[in-house]
């Protein structure tokens, strides 16, 4: 016996229009949004606790490009400009040409003042001052900032140095959570640096402060390395943060790169 196939038959057939992504991915959640960052004592770095800190900060993806535009404009600001090469009109040889135009076999050539003579004059040479300075958007160079600091972070290179300020945690003697020490004498800074096994690092020390770490500052200027400079938090630039192998901030430093560099980020 055969059966009548009408359109009402295949009603229960229809595709359905997905509307939702929780209907195709039912277990899919957002990542999340914050790190956790430890607090540690300085000199013996123990930890004691720990608070969360954005990925914007110290989570963003590597971008090389942002990072060398970064440094050439850093490098290019520092030029002097104070350089005064002589050019064809300073130098002192006669506009004379060596050879005449042709019958010598010779390739043609100019006076003695040309560049391609081994004592000729610098080529397009300018008059100090010279400004060689260049600029990047704000909003790229707060990015190369927040990759040199996420960088650092995911190797393990950074250390942030304070206290909470509800914490009761007692630091062992001779810590603090600041990074002042006790003495200026070069002493504690081998022994800081024998004691956690970077003799041959580069470490970079990040106050909120510069005035109020002066043993810190002396003891550096004393140790006989070049390897070990202390920072201010503003004068820090981002070739400093990518030529640190260790970085030790304090929190203070650290909340204010939080914010200084996070202007034009919607959190």
């Amino acid at each position: 016996m055969s059966m009548a196939l009408t359109r009402s038959s295949f009603s229960g057939f229809r595709r359905q229009l997905a509307t939702a992504t929780s209907a195709i991915f039912p277990n899919a959640t957002t990542p999340p949004a914050y790190s956790l960052a430890t607090l540690r004592a300085f000199p013996s770095l123990e930890p004691h606790s720990v608070f969360p800190v954005h990925n914007i900060l110290v989570n963003s993806p590597l971008r090389r490009d942002i990072l060398w535009m970064a440094a050439v404009m850093e490098l290019d600001n520092r030029r002097v400009g104070a350089s005064n090469p002589p050019g064809r009109s300073d130098h002192r040889f006669s506009r004379r040409k060596l050879f005449r135009q042709k019958g010598t076999g010779r390739a043609r050539v100019g006076d003695a003042n040309s560049p391609i003579r081994e004592n000729g004059a610098y080529a397009l040479a300018r008059t100090a001052p010279n400004d060689w300075s260049t600029d990047l958007p704000a909003k790229v160079y707060h990015l190369a900032y927040r990759t040199a600091l996420s960088d650092a972070y995911r190797k393990g290179n950074l250390f942030i140095i304070g206290n909470e300020s509800n914490s009761s945690t007692e630091f062992q003697k001779g810590d603090s959570g600041n990074l002042e020490i006790c003495t200026k004498e070069s002493l504690a800074i081998k022994q800081f640096v024998s004691s956690h096994q970077i003799e041959k690092r580069n470490l970079l020390f990040i106050t909120d402060d510069y005035f109020s770490v002066a043993n810190l500052r002396k003891a550096i200027l004393r140790f006989p390395s070049s390897k070990l400079s202390v920072k201010q938090k503003e004068e820090v630039e981002v070739r400093d943060i990518l030529k640190a192998q260790r970085i030790y901030i304090e929190k203070n430093a650290f909340d204010w790169f939080a914010h200084e560099y996070t202007k034009f980020v919607k959190l």
